[in-house]
């Protein structure tokens, strides 16, 4: 399974040179997402935080209509950081899962 990068052309290219080939501009995110969404070799993508709020329509209609557990969507922060006030959504997830926040290891 592939991993999928969408994002400003930093990310994408800090993701090019750990391996990863395929990758979007951010600016054509929905053109691209939708197809994403149904192509069965994509088991990640990564989109940079401003491109998941720019197309949060497609993001949560892929999630409520989900049938299959491909790809996994996961934001992450552009160049330039993360946006302020935004939480972590992989922490929330795993957060989620463990029943509580997680962190901590005390």
């Amino acid at each position: 399974m592939e991993i999928v990068i969408i994002g400003d052309e930093a990310t994408r290219t800090g993701f090019k040179l750990s391996g990863v080939t395929r990758t979007y501009p951010g600016e054509e995110a929905k053109t691209h997402l939708t197809k994403m969404l149904q192509d069965d070799s994509i088991g990640i993508i990564m989109i940079t935080e401003r491109y998941a709020e720019e197309n949060r329509d497609v993001l949560n209609r892929a999630s409520k209509d989900k049938k299959r557990l491909t790809p996994v969507i996961v934001e992450i922060p552009g160049s330039t950081g993360a946006i302020a006030g935004e939480t972590d959504p992989v922490q929330e997830l795993i957060g989620g899962g463990l029943g509580g926040r997680g962190g901590g290891g005390g």
